[in-house]
């Protein structure tokens, strides 16, 4: 079985509020976490993750649409990551904590006991506990779900930690590997890199064979090079590719991040899953890149509104036809 965790880095770039007294935005923190805790998630087997708010930061997905979003999808678990804040000015105030619903599940319970602990070691701050609220994020999502406070924006003590990148990477790598340890997967075992023949060291002459197997292994390294380079090069979608990789996002086969990095077979078998899962199987919902023009084609008669994403038969393209024709 594939367990399926579902994430987001709090709120957008320019939601009011949700800053530093000095202009710092809180999903800048939030989603340095965010994006570690998912590169780390990849290197496990036997469970998948999905981002249910905008990976650019943009747009405020509103927190109906990622509970639904994560329901839909069937979530098992659910983590929400962000940055506290008391108000506007510094102050001294400091510390971690971690919120459950106020009547939380056992599993989600659970959840937050696995978590909180690796919380508090990542940022080295005070530890604030374990606490209930009444946050929509945690209420309306079907499954275990926990929301994590990671400092605050608005303390002298804590900004510190907060404006350490690499700090918070380790936060969200931290995070990750405390989760798969709750839910007892482990990591994909690859192979170790094969140690080069040693090459003849004497003025001697090479034999056919020895060229043959010299030039083979230096094939080898120039195609590990490359491979490499290209990983390294993951920071920016090529333009002609820019639309699709959009859409792949906005879609949910893809979080967004590293999108010319290699694609091993396995995350390849993913991406399918999730395409089959989301256009095959589930034919309820409708994408939003079409909502606007599928309500209006409701309000004007022309179908039901009944499984958007399903396959049309040519003699109900036809009939839609004639529908449109008759409006006219």
């Amino acid at each position: 079985m594939v367990i399926k965790i579902g994430y987001d880095a709090g709120h957008g770039i320019d939601t009011p509020g949700k800053r530093t007294p000095d202009g710092e935005r809180e999903w800048s923190f939030n989603n340095k976490v965010a994006t570690s805790f998912a590169n780390e998630l990849a290197l496990y087997s036997g469970l998948i993750s999905r981002r249910f708010d905008d990976p650019t930061g943009k747009r405020d997905v509103p927190l109906r649409e990622r509970t639904d979003g994560a329901n839909n999808w069937g979530a098992d678990y659910y983590i929400s990551f962000h940055h506290n804040a008391l108000g506007s000015q510094w102050g001294n105030h400091t510390g971690v904590e971690t919120f459950v619903y106020t009547q939380p599940s056992p599993r989600s319970v659970q959840l937050a006991n696995a978590i909180h602990p690796a919380l508090v070691a990542g940022y080295g701050l005070r530890d604030r506990g374990i606490k209930s609220g009444n946050l929509h994020i945690v209420r309306e999502t079907n499954m275990p779900a926990i929301l994590v406070e990671g400092g605050f924006m608005d303390s002298l003590i804590d900004i510190k930690k907060l404006r350490d990148d690499a700090l918070l990477a380790n936060v969200g790598k931290l995070l990750a590997q405390a989760f798969c340890k709750f839910v007892g997967v482990s990591k994909i075992v690859t192979a170790p890199t094969p140690t080069p023949k040693p090459t003849p060291t004497t003025k001697e002459e090479l034999t056919v064979a020895q060229y043959d197997e010299l030039k083979k292994e230096i094939a080898d390294l120039r195609a590990l090079l490359n491979n490499k380079a290209d990983v390294n090069s993951t920071a920016a979608v090529e333009a002609v590719h820019e639309e699709h990789y959009k859409w792949a996002i906005e879609v949910g086969l893809t979080d967004g991040s590293n999108p010319r990095g290699a694609l091993t077979r396995q995350q390849l078998f993913t991406v399918l899953k999730r395409y089959h899962d989301t256009f095959v199987v589930n034919t309820s919902t409708v994408t939003p890149a079409h909502k606007k023009a599928w309500e209006q084609l409701i309000a004007l008669g022309v179908t039901d509104g009944s499984n958007p994403r399903a396959l049309a038969t040519r003699e109900q393209v036809g009939t839609m036809l004639q529908r449109v024709m008759d409006l006219s």
